[in-house]
């Protein structure tokens, strides 16, 4: 069931987005992998281990996990535990997911994202390096990539958000718009 043209599109957007952030996490489980890889031959091999392997994996694994978060959410794979609201009908079910989003989700998801963003340009103005570690990589990039799946789990929250407010109206739109990201 279309909506309104312009809506449909806003979120056949986000969702679209998530989806980019999630391919492109995929991408870095490669790039995971390879850097373990090199440092357990590097290092039981020819028991020369790397200075980077510890930053580097912490670093990407958090990208993987915040990146992928959006597309979780759209997916609706996020943990939930809802044994009681599953046995109300399916409008009640939409009033207390909006509710949840507007009032406790999205106002929360929005200062952590304000303080990502932050720190992010903090980190970047200033050079800073991750100051534990022997290595010393510069933080801003990874800080960067929280902050993008930060701001896309929000933009996705919005999204779902919005689509529970139509599932007031309309009860079963939800569903066919959640299966269906894409319209197609």
């Amino acid at each position: 069931m279309k909506i309104h043209p312009g809506l449909d599109r806003l979120l056949a957007l986000v969702d679209r987005l998530s989806k980019v952030l999630a391919n492109l996490t995929m991408v870095m489980v490669v790039a995971l992998v390879g850097a373990m890889l090199y440092e357990v031959v590097a290092r039981r091999i020819f028991d020369s281990p790397t200075l980077w392997a510890f930053d580097l994996s912490y670093m990407i694994n958090g990208t993987i996990f915040l990146g992928a978060a959006g597309f979780a959410l759209l997916q609706n794979q996020h943990i939930r535990i809802d044994f009681l609201s599953a046995r109300m009908p399916l409008r009640v079910q939409h009033i207390f997911n909006l509710v949840f989003y507007v009032l406790l989700f999205l106002p929360v998801m929005y200062i952590i994202c304000d303080a990502a963003v932050g720190d992010a340009y903090e980190a970047f103005v200033t050079g800073q390096v991750e100051r534990v570690s022997p290595w010393a990589p510069i933080i801003w990039p990874y800080y960067t990539a929280i902050a993008i799946g930060l701001s896309v789990l929000f933009l996705q929250s919005c999204a779902q958000a919005i689509r529970h407010l139509i599932g007031i109206i309309h009860p079963t739109t939800l569903a066919l718009i959640a299966s269906d990201p894409d319209g197609a």
